[in-house]
């Protein structure tokens, strides 16, 4: 049996962005997270619904961004339990959609693109 003292609180990914403002602007306007704290303009935390995201002023590694989205890799994978009204929302808000809403064998899902070229994965799993 775990200890409480060693559960898990969250996981967040840390993501190298080229421009933190710009960065928290996008997560924040586009995506309804909220800007949990700014450190320095070097280091930031967004959140939204218990899901983190740390951002990191630094260059992002480079990479064929065509052929990364081409592939379908995704940089960050977040479960959400109604992802048809989370597509609708962030099309609304003008979200750069990079896989329209689909169905899939494990679940419904939908991929969007970060100011830096990161893929966001959202999805909703199959009832079992």
């Amino acid at each position: 049996m775990t200890r409480p003292a060693a559960a898990l609180s969250y996981i967040a990914p840390v993501l190298r962005v080229a421009d933190l403002a710009r960065s928290l602007a996008f997560y924040r306007d586009r995506l309804g997270f909220e800007i949990v704290f700014v450190y320095e303009e070097l280091y930031a935390e967004v959140r939204r619904d218990g899901c983190h995201i740390h951002l990191k002023c630094s260059p992002p590694a480079p990479r064929d961004q065509a052929d990364h989205e081409r592939a379908e890799h995704i940089d960050v994978c977040i479960v959400v339990p109604h992802v048809a009204e989370l597509y609708a929302e962030f099309t609304s808000a003008g979200a750069p959609i990079s896989v329209a809403l689909r169905e899939m064998p494990y679940g419904t899902e939908f991929y969007l693109r970060d100011p830096d070229g990161y893929i966001l994965g959202y999805v909703q799993p199959a009832r079992a």
